[in-house]
C-alpha cells in the first residue's frame, strides 16, 4: 500500500472515529482494539473500530447510527462472548460495536463487563477520543487467548506504561507477590 493510499486510508478512519465521538457524545463508550491502540500512539494496523460500551449506549445506537446500521445491536451469546452487539458500515469502515462485553476465560469464568467505564480521554491530530485504558486492552487480549497480540502490544508499550509489565499470571490472578 502506498503513503497516499494509507494516508486515505487513516483519514478515512479518523473521519468515522470523529463521527461517532460527535454523535456519542458523553454516552459512556470508549474505542478499543487496534483503532484505540493507534489513537494511543501505538503502531498497529486497523482494519476496523470496536466500541464498548453500556447496554444503554449499545441500545442507544441502533438509532445513533441507523443510515449506517449492518447487524442491529441486540444482546448475543456465543460459547465466548456476550454482549449487546452490532454492526455498521461508515464511510467504509466496519464499526463492531459491544455493549456490557464479555469474555469467558479458559477456566469458565465469565470476566466483568467491560462497558467503556474505565475510558480516558486522548488527543489524536487535534481531537479527543475516549479510549480503552492499554492495560484494559492487555487484560481483554489476554481473556480472548490472543497471546500473539498481547505479546505486540507489550511490545509496542515498552517501558513506557506500567501495564507493560503485567505479567500473563497477574492478569488473570491478581497482582503476583
Amino acid at each position: 500500500m502506498s503513503k497516499s493510499e494509507l494516508d486515505k486510508k487513516s483519514d478515512s478512519f479518523l473521519m468515522v472515529l470523529q463521527l461517532i465521538s460527535d454523535r456519542m457524545g458523553e454516552l459512556m463508550y470508549a474505542v478499543r482494539g487496534t483503532a484505540g491502540l493507534v489513537l494511543q500512539g501505538l503502531n498497529m494496523k486497523m482494519e476496523d473500530i470496536d466500541i464498548v460500551c453500556s447496554k444503554e449506549t449499545a441500545l442507544a445506537s441502533n438509532n445513533l447510527f441507523k443510515e449506517y446500521l449492518k447487524e442491529k445491536i441486540e444482546y448475543k451469546e456465543s460459547d465466548k462472548y456476550k454482549s449487546y452487539f452490532g454492526k455498521f458500515e461508515i464511510n467504509g469502515v466496519m464499526v463492531e460495536i459491544y455493549g456490557e462485553w464479555q469474555i469467558l476465560d479458559n477456566k469458565g469464568i465469565w470476566s466483568k463487563p467491560f462497558d467503556g467505564s474505565d475510558r480516558i480521554k486522548v488527543k489524536f491530530k487535534g481531537e479527543e477520543f475516549y479510549v480503552v485504558p492499554k492495560s484494559t486492552e492487555l487484560q481483554m487480549f489476554a481473556l480472548m487467548g490472543r497471546w500473539s497480540a498481547f505479546h505486540k502490544i507489550k511490545r509496542e508499550i515498552g517501558g513506557k506504561d506500567p501495564a507493560a509489565q503485567t505479567s500473563q499470571q497477574e492478569l488473570f490472578f491478581g497482582t503476583v507477590e
